[in-house]
């Protein structure tokens, strides 16, 4: 039984390519307006599961459902020209012969004139775009051709929007001004978008939830905050964020020894007095105090301009990050006063030897 609420959802798809399983059993769904984010490395399968909503993929088990549509099942397959969807695909896929208005116009082109030129001097004003409708793609700044992209396909009034990486063509800078702009359009028009990426900063600036991917399978799907803060497995503790696993043992409930001393907070895991366990401690964690009890030795350092990452080295050989203002300058080899500041203890359980 579908959820009415949810504008998109899968429900245990399975997709192979031969002997290659890419996706696993994957279900997530979508509210409607929300923004989800397939999140992960090269290879995981999250473009091909994009593709499989979009409907260029079939599937081999499970179920698409788009607006209370069933869209694929191992047996039935909708069209992707029938599935009320957009798509921004990451080199853009512009046509170069056509103008900037055209581009935009031409998934409307079927419309009557008037109201086909009244959509797209609306989109054009919408992404920022409003002098630019008589140029061509090879006229424009890349960024300028991702705006032209995203709204060519919000002409039609997609119900489901989908991005495949479309960012990664960018500079930094511009690709993390544009990352927030997308997410204001989307949200102003209420889209429900599912958005494809490696990028970690690109999905926490974007999503509303993300869907950590590996080997085909989904770890979490979470909001970007309990994400970071409370991964689910030590895959997706280690792949989001900085940060570094230190050795510990539960004393009690919410605490644990380790090389930072005795640590109080909420345990992200149950466990019992005397456990062994790994300690997940990100940079913000460790702050620097001169005249701290633990000293840890400077190994390596990373200047970020307002901060230094230093990756240490504690007296047990174990290692640790701090994210440090840059007023504090210490050489390599350089000792220092480290305290650890930790409200959510996110721990792991230690593999018997």
């Amino acid at each position: 039984m579908s959820d009415q609420k949810s504008l998109l959802q899968l429900e245990g798809v399975c997709k192979s390519f031969g002997p290659n399983l890419v996706a696993a059993e994957v279900s997530f769904s979508l509210e409607k307006g929300e923004i989800g984010c397939l999140l992960g490395p090269s290879g995981c399968g999250k473009t091909t599961l994009l593709r499989v909503v979009a409907g260029f993929e079939s599937i081999d088990q499970g179920r698409v459902i788009i607006d209370g549509t069933t869209v694929s099942t191992a047996t039935s397959h909708l069209a992707p020209e029938k599935r009320t969807i957009g798509m921004v695909f990451q080199d853009y896929a512009l046509f170069p012969h056509l103008s900037v208005a055209d581009n935009v116009a031409f998934g409307i082109r079927n419309r009557p004139g008037r109201q086909r030129r009244r959509k797209v001097a609306e989109l054009l004003e919408l992404v920022g775009l409003a002098g630019q409708s008589g140029r061509y793609p090879h006229e424009i700044s890349g960024g300028q051709q991702q705006r032209v992209a995203l709204a060519r396909a919000l002409a039609p009034e997609p119900e489901l929007l989908l991005l495949d990486e479309p960012f990664s063509n960018l500079d930094a800078l511009l690709r993390e001004r544009l990352t927030v702009e997308v997410r204001d359009i989307l949200k102003s028009l209420q889209t429900t978008a599912l958005l494809v990426t490696h990028n970690q900063h690109e999905a926490f600036s974007v999503a509303d939830s993300i869907g950590v991917m590996f080997a085909g399978a989904i770890q979490q799907w979470d909001r970007a905050h309990d994400i970071y803060h409370r991964p689910a497995s030590l895959a997706v503790a280690t792949f989001v964020g900085d940060g570094t696993l230190i050795s510990g043992t539960v004393e009690g409930p919410g605490t644990v020894r380790c090389g930072l001393g005795v640590l109080r907070g909420d345990l992200s895991l149950p466990c019992s007095s005397g456990s062994g366990v790994d300690l997940l401690l990100r940079p913000e964690d460790v702050l620097h105090v001169e005249d701290a009890e633990i000293q840890a030795r400077v190994v390596h350092k990373s200047f970020r301009g307002p901060t230094i990452l230093y990756q240490l080295e504690l007296t047990s050989g174990e290692q640790c990050q701090a994210l440090v203002s840059s007023h504090h300058n210490h050489g390599i080899g350089q000792w220092i006063g480290i305290v650890a500041e930790v409200d959510n203890l996110v721990i792991f359980p230690q593999e018997p030897a």
